[in-house]
């Protein structure tokens, strides 16, 4: 027994339209995901027995750019990381439309030469 021509039709569109939301509820959760991701683990430079700026920098960038959108244009961090908790530093990441997102990155773990650092939000 088959369907006849308009419930075809009507079966077609709707399966259509589930995978495209599930799709869409997909990248949603991956977005949250990833900027819900706030912890990163860096190792400690030789020289300066610090985590350089730039590679909190550029952590953060990739911390903050979302799946098929662009992240910020620049983030600059106010100093070095020292390996010792609870030390932070300040920093801005420049967005694209002007916008600047001010966080400080806080350290929350030591281990050997790895430090562990957490970004939080700063009030506008």
């Amino acid at each position: 027994m088959t369907a006849d021509p308009p419930r075809r039709g009507l079966v077609i569109g709707l399966v259509t339209a589930l995978i495209t939301a599930l799709t869409l509820a997909g990248v949603c959760t991956l977005a949250v995901v990833h900027l819900r991701a706030r912890d990163a683990t860096s190792e400690v430079d030789d020289g300066t027995h610090t985590v350089p700026r730039t590679e909190i920098a550029r952590t953060l960038s990739g911390q903050l750019t979302l799946p098929f959108r662009n992240g910020p244009d620049a983030v600059h961090c106010s100093g070095d990381l020292r390996p010792v908790p609870y030390d932070e530093v300040r920093c801005t990441a420049h967005f694209p439309l002007g916008l600047d997102r001010h966080l400080s990155v806080e350290v929350t773990q030591v281990r050997h030469n790895k430090v562990t650092y957490r970004r939080h939000a700063l009030p506008r």
